[in-house]
């Protein structure tokens, strides 16, 4: 019944068990489909879509959830996430959690609870994610004392496996030392992540520009805006882009700034902020 319940949370109909008759091949393909128009919709910002495709994929399983179902739940989770329901996204996590236990998921929804303010929550996932991590996954175990701000230990992992040469691991070793307000030297890492390749983390574009900025050096961060900007549709494309904008601002050119600035509220019309500054800068 416990089991019934929580693949009830992830679908809204009740799939019972994590085993059961095996799928048909063309239900998988349409599962495998529907996850991937919905990474696509939340990729392009329509989470909500997103939601409704993952769930679409989920209804899709009848009495089986295997793997692809608790990977596309952790996909709805996200969206749901990213759609500012961060209580509809713990409640499938821990209906995932509930079937399975993932160290992945575990952070997951340790991150959320954080973003919550439920703080001793977070901490109690990312302990649990701690513990069912392999010793070898040293970035991740990096990450997770990261958020547990423990940052000697964050550092020893880290630090081992961006000197063994994992990019992804440098990037978060660029992040640890920018909370620790060594902006600096956090800056030399986030450039040396974007000169590897496979680029995952827009928002390394961004720090670096905003440093940049601070520093007067507007072409420098333009330059590192246009080639965050040129990555697409991604987490800190709305930040880069209004930082471009205040670039042509600082430089004095406001005819650019202007229509950049047209340019950003047709994507994001709700922007007040920017409207306002759009106002000011018809008039120069």
């Amino acid at each position: 019944m416990r089991k019934r319940i929580q693949m009830c949370i992830l679908t809204g109909c009740c799939i019972v068990c994590l085993s059961g008759c095996a799928k048909s091949k063309e239900v998988q393909e349409k599962q495998l489909a529907l996850r991937t128009q919905g990474m696509q919709q939340a990729l392009e910002g329509d989470y909500e879509a997103a939601v409704a495709s993952y769930e679409e994929a989920l209804q899709l399983a009848d009495l089986y959830a295997g793997p692809l179902e608790l990977d596309i739940a952790a996909y709805k989770a996200s969206a749901q996430y990213r759609a500012g329901e961060t209580a509809k996204a713990i409640e499938t996590c821990s209906a995932i959690l509930d079937l399975k236990e993932s160290a992945q998921i575990y952070m997951t929804r340790g991150l959320m609870y954080r973003e919550s303010g439920n703080v001793q929550a977070a901490n109690a996932d990312f302990a649990k994610a701690k513990e069912l991590t392999p010793k070898k996954d040293t970035v991740t175990l990096g990450r997770l004392s990261y958020y547990m701000e423990d940052y000697a230990g964050a550092k020893s992992y880290l630090e081992s496996a961006a000197d063994g040469g994992d990019q992804e691991a440098l990037y978060w070793e660029a992040k640890l030392y920018w909370q620790m307000g060594n902006t600096d030297y956090a800056v030399t890492l986030f450039q040396s992540y974007l000169e590897g390749e496979s680029l995952v983390h827009q928002d390394a574009y961004a720090r670096v520009a905003s440093w940049q900025m601070e520093q007067g050096d507007y072409d420098g961060a333009l330059v590192t805006l246009e080639s965050g900007i040129a990555q697409g549709e991604g987490e800190s494309l709305k930040e880069l882009l209004g930082n471009e904008i205040a670039v042509y601002e600082q430089k004095g050119d406001f005819e650019t700034a202007k229509l950049k600035m047209e340019s950003y509220l047709e994507r994001y019309p709700d922007d007040e902020k920017a409207q306002r500054e759009y106002i000011f800068l018809k008039t120069r």
